[in-house]
């Protein structure tokens, strides 16, 4: 009985695609079946599939394109296995993935949805960069979400397949943030997700990447997703300055927070919180691990916004900058570069 479904969309990726498709076909579990979808791709990615004899392969055409997420949705129908592993054409397993993560999921009932750590190689294979990342417990996951990111990483993901048909797979109206909304729905629903705390894929960073080619269509998408999980849980509105809150933006007033402005979103966000605990029954630790996640990230200058709007305006600013040193406007941005000058800097002296 097949126990695990690997599926892969192909859209004229053939500079990568037969290490991807090599990768999946030499894993240490040998007993999966592996979709390939090709989207009416126009260059020789058909001709790649075909040139593999091996049992395990399920190809199939869509006469005409129908974007990624479609194909996604078309592949859950046709998958067979319990559990379903997705592969992007570019990237590649490593040799036990597979086994694994299945492993996990067999032995944790009680998570829906997974994901690996990840190395980010470059367009010639060479490691670049490597991701970790952990969820402790169900408020960690919500946590993220709330904040606007991708608790797990899509790249590298194995879910069970009947929770996913149960919330009717991919939305396609979110595009290339399909894999966002879709983990909001997973996360409004009770089910849990995890990290399998081993690197289990090779993350290909090149030129020709989608999510770099899409990469601000996605966050618009991205924001629409979040914004619907933000409005779920406010009743009362406020839903603009907290989703831009979340999500480290300018005030909406213009970039730097008054005291009238850190006084009503401190309280929308206590307000936000308390409403997240009670509709989604959250333990107190995963209540306290929800917070803790929220507030290593909009700073500690929100939970003590009541009190740091009494006092006068030069101690007010200090404290609350000082406790919430990322919405100072474009910190986050001269962070990022930094971070990412860092890791070069480190790769270089390897």
């Amino acid at each position: 009985m097949t126990k695990i479904s690997v599926l892969t969309t192909v859209y004229n990726g053939t500079t990568y695609l037969a290490e991807a498709i090599e990768s999946v076909l030499n894993q240490t579990l040998i007993n999966f079946e592996f979709i390939i979808i090709d989207d009416a791709s126009t260059d020789n990615s058909v001709e790649i599939i075909k040139s593999y004899n091996d049992s395990r392969i399920r190809f199939f055409k869509n006469e005409k394109n129908i974007g990624q997420l479609a194909s996604l949705n078309k592949g859950l129908k046709l998958a067979k296995g319990d559990y379903i592993a997705r592969l992007d054409q570019d990237d590649v397993c490593l040799p036990d993935r597979l086994e694994e993560q299945c492993r996990f999921l067999e032995n944790n009932q009680e998570v829906s949805i997974i994901s690996s750590w990840e190395h980010m190689i470059d367009s010639s294979g060479e490691r670049v960069r490597s991701f970790k990342s952990s969820l402790e417990n169900y408020g960690v996951f919500l946590g993220y979400l709330i904040l606007g990111l991708c608790p797990v990483w899509h790249p590298s993901v194995m879910f069970r397949k009947n929770d996913i048909i149960k919330l009717k797979g991919f939305d396609e109206d979110y595009g290339p943030a399909g894999d966002y909304e879709l983990w909001t729905r997973i996360a409004l629903n009770r089910m849990n997700a995890a990290f399998v705390p081993k690197f289990h894929l090779l993350l290909r960073a090149h030129g020709s990447n989608q999510s770099l080619l899409q990469s601000d269509k996605q966050a618009d998408l991205n924001r629409r997703a979040h914004k619907k999980l933000i409005q779920y849980f406010c009743a009362d509105g406020g839903v603009e300055a907290l989703v831009s809150l979340l999500r480290l933006e300018k005030s909406e007033f213009g970039g730097v927070y008054n005291k009238f402005e850190v006084k009503e979103v401190g309280l929308k966000l206590n307000a936000l919180m308390a409403n997240v605990k009670d509709t989604q029954n959250l333990s107190d630790r995963e209540y306290s691990s929800l917070r803790r996640k929220i507030f290593r990230r909009v700073g500690l200058g929100m939970p003590y916004a009541s009190v740091l709007t009494r006092l006068p305006n030069v101690l007010f600013y200090s404290l609350f900058y000082l406790l919430s040193p990322l919405l100072i406007p474009n910190l986050r941005n001269k962070l990022s570069i930094f971070v990412s000058f860092f890791h070069r800097l480190k790769n270089i002296l390897k």
